[in-house]
């Protein structure tokens, strides 16, 4: 009867060896192995959301109603009676020039202020040669004081007559003073292919002064309640552009999608996405359609 018994199972792993193995598996780790691993993302859900563009960029503080003084004689400058940040009133004597040369003597000729100011730039220093091709002052206002600056070519088309802007300078850190576009140039610069705009902005304190270096954000493109998610969310194929979003079931949906407007780390969507889609923020490089995936809180 036992060489039976033997003939019989030897009988039986000849015939069926995997189903013989499979009985030596424990029932437990056959049904682990088909349970299908569930992949940990995090999600957000789409709401919509404001998107705000802006170019930011530095300037300087002008006065557009400086006047250049120019003398009316070549020579050497003998007296300057005024300095940088001086008032001057009109027709005030403010430096002399000496027009002799070897040989001929000439009487000095004074220079005169032609309109009341503060003195901005004195580029000449006394005993220097002087000619009438150079300004020997230039005089400012001071009343309307206006930020230049150049934008590149491609922003062009984002910024006009009448944008909004902010300041921010190193005299007044934590203070921001409005400002808005009212002048471009009707040309670009050649060589930097930019263009150079003017801003004016308030200053009910008088704290801004000629020659200050601003830091500037121009507030351009605006879209209000867009749909928008973080950058990093989206997935590439060549030029099309996807995400992966999460059903009730916790399974993973591939959705492609067109995409607009992007700020900083934001980017606007413009079709395939709806308000209320649990987004997959993180972990959507693991993914493929119908991915079982465990939301992490």
């Amino acid at each position: 009867i036992l060489i039976i018994l033997i003939i019989l199972a030897t009988a039986l792993v000849v015939i069926n060896p995997f189903q013989y193995l499979k009985s030596l598996v424990p029932q437990q780790a056959v049904e682990e192995s088909t349970e299908q691993v569930s992949v940990p993302v995090r999600v957000l859900e789409v709401a919509p959301s404001n998107l705000q563009n802006t170019i930011r960029t530095n300037g300087s503080v002008i006065d557009p109603s400086s006047l250049d003084v120019y003398p009316e004689v070549t020579g050497t400058l003998r007296t300057l009676t005024v300095s940088v940040g001086q008032r001057v009133e009109k027709d005030q004597v403010i430096a002399t020039i000496d027009p002799s040369r070897p040989g001929v003597v000439y009487k000095e000729v004074a220079v005169k202020a032609p309109a009341a100011g503060t003195v901005l730039a004195l580029p000449f220093v006394v005993g220097a040669g002087v000619s009438m091709q150079a300004p020997l002052v230039r005089i400012g206002m001071l009343e309307n004081l206006e930020v230049v600056t150049d934008i590149a070519e491609r922003h062009i088309g984002s910024v006009t007559i009448g944008t909004k802007a902010e300041l921010i300078f190193k005299a007044y850190p934590n203070e921001t003073f409005p400002a808005v576009v009212s002048r471009l140039s009707p040309v670009l610069n050649p060589g930097s292919r930019t263009l150079e705009i003017g801003l004016t902005f308030e200053d009910a304190e008088g704290k801004i002064k000629s020659g200050m270096f601003p830091t500037i954000t121009l507030f351009t493109e605006h879209l209000e309640s867009v749909i928008a998610i973080p950058r990093s969310a989206l997935l590439y194929s060549g030029n099309q552009a996807y995400l992966y979003l999460v059903d009730e079931a916790n399974a993973a949906h591939r959705v492609n999608v067109e995409v607009g407007l992007q700020v900083e780390d934001m980017i606007e969507i413009k079709e395939g996405l709806n308000v209320g889609d649990l987004l997959v923020t993180e972990g959507q490089s693991l993914l493929t359609e119908g991915t079982l995936v465990r939301v992490l809180q």
